[in-house]
């Protein structure tokens, strides 16, 4: 399920294999909601409470579902799909089907000689760069050379970052035959062609429609020159984070294919990808040569393979409803030693969790940050009043900062009120904010609420 993080792919260990470029993304256990799955995950949150509500229930003492004090859960271990590269000690990817049968569809095509678009678009969690890992073990298979990079979002301002990431190691070692004027156009995108190419100094082109369309072209001819003997499987994942002369690209090649054996292959978070990206993948749909899977969460059936046959129906079902079906979440809740407390009790996060968590709200402005902690303060669904009371700020300033959560998927819009994505989000949001400051937020709160002579669940 593999459903890292920004930080935790950056940081991983990238296993060696065939691949003319960087090595594809490593693979966690089943992140299968292609599309990382636009999780419509209901989780332990009740409306209207006025503290983080646990995620997982039900493991503390006593219960028939209770294990021993500090006792490890054990790994999940359902049955491996057909055709899944599960190495030691990783779950197995459960379920997938037809994302999986789309992948090889597109691998058979590219070896058959044909051009291939796949975007697999799911939330944080779903299992994207799990698939890519078994779109990556199915080209290896074939004997197709694989080359990954992926988007960063604190990366954003370098042009052609992923295509970069992917590549420019490759071109370091082995210049593929282009002409000098290809060459010269490529110097100022892959560092590595000005060391290669006699310590010429890369050059800024110049940022006309023309000559973005020359570096476009040129692209494309090094993709050609790179699959001219094994085929290539370009992968980029987390284009979300994609700078905009990426999605250009993109977008360039979908509409002019390379003249040989390639599938280009991007995952993407659809709550965070630009407008011009959701076109792009559209614009391949009507082109024919694209494939768009939506990584979903798995379901309750699926949950209990991929848990195994150890693990009680009933500790499933509260494993299911805590996670969502998301893999990510699902897994680090199944090893989690200490389970999340109930209530207004502050329970602890699993730590693969909470440094996931933490790292989304690190990016946000102080403001976004500030309401974030004042809603995860007031409920798992709130009013926008009631979260700018929590956080001390204006109702534009409120206003403001929930247009910013939601473009960067913290919240999600209702009907005239807002909700976290998921209850461990809103339990990370509210773990973030100092004990002192959550203490005067639910005085405010309190406050408030008996000013407008409401109920204090709202």
């Amino acid at each position: 399920m593999d459903g890292r993080t920004d930080q935790q792919r950056a940081d991983r260990p990238r296993p060696a294999g065939h691949s003319p470029g960087r090595p594809a993304p490593g693979r966690g256990p089943d992140e299968r909601g292609p599309d990382e799955r636009a999780s419509n995950a209901r989780g332990a949150g009740v409306r209207g409470s006025s503290a983080p509500v646990s995620s997982a229930r039900g493991s503390s003492a006593g219960g028939p579902n209770a294990r021993p004090a500090n006792a490890p859960y054990p790994a999940p271990g359902g049955v491996p799909s057909e055709r899944s590269g599960t190495r030691p000690g990783q779950p197995p990817l459960v379920g997938r089907h037809d994302v999986l049968q789309v992948l090889e569809e597109s691998l058979d095509e590219a070896a058959a000689g044909m051009f291939r678009f796949v975007a697999l678009a799911g939330e944080p969690g779903a299992g994207k760069t799990r698939l890519l890992g078994e779109l990556t073990a199915g080209a290896v298979a074939r004997k197709l050379a694989v080359s990954s990079g992926r988007a960063a979002e604190f990366e954003q301002e370098m042009p052609f970052g992923a295509v970069v990431d992917a590549l420019d190691d490759h071109l370091e070692e082995h210049l593929p035959e282009l002409g000098p004027a290809t060459v010269k156009l490529l110097v100022p995108v892959f560092p590595a062609l000005a060391a290669v190419v006699q310590g010429t100094m890369p050059t800024v082109t110049g940022n006309t429609p023309v000559a973005r369309y020359q570096l476009y072209r040129a692209v494309r001819r090094l993709l050609e020159q790179l699959a001219a003997e094994d085929g290539l499987v370009l992968i980029l994942d987390d284009v979300h984070w994609a700078d905009e002369a990426t999605i250009e690209l993109l977008d360039y090649l979908v509409r002019h294919p390379p003249r040989a054996r390639v599938v280009i292959a991007v995952a993407f978070r659809p709550a965070q990808a630009s407008a011009r990206l959701a076109s792009l993948v559209e614009a391949s749909l009507q082109g024919g040569c694209g494939h768009r899977v939506r990584v979903r969460p798995l379901t309750e059936d699926e949950v209990a393979q991929l848990l195994g046959p150890d693990v009680t129906a009933g500790r499933c079902r509260e494993l299911f409803e805590a996670s969502g079906g998301n893999p990510f979440y699902l897994e680090a809740l199944a090893r989690s030693d200490e389970p999340l407390a109930e209530g207004p009790q502050e329970g602890d996060l699993p730590p693969a969790v909470r440094a996931a968590l933490h790292m989304e709200l690190s990016g946000l402005s102080p403001d976004a940050l500030r309401v974030a902690q004042g809603a995860a303060v007031a409920a798992d669904e709130f009013a926008p009043a009631l979260a700018a009371v929590a956080a001390e700020v204006s109702d534009p300033v409120a206003l403001s900062a929930l247009d910013e959560l939601v473009a960067r998927d913290i919240v999600r819009p209702g009907a005239g009120r807002f909700r976290f994505r998921h209850p461990l989000v809103r339990h990370a949001a509210y773990g973030s904010a100092a004990a002192g400051w959550r203490l005067a937020a639910h005085a405010r709160i309190a406050a408030y609420l008996a000013d407008i002579g409401a109920p204090a669940a709202v």
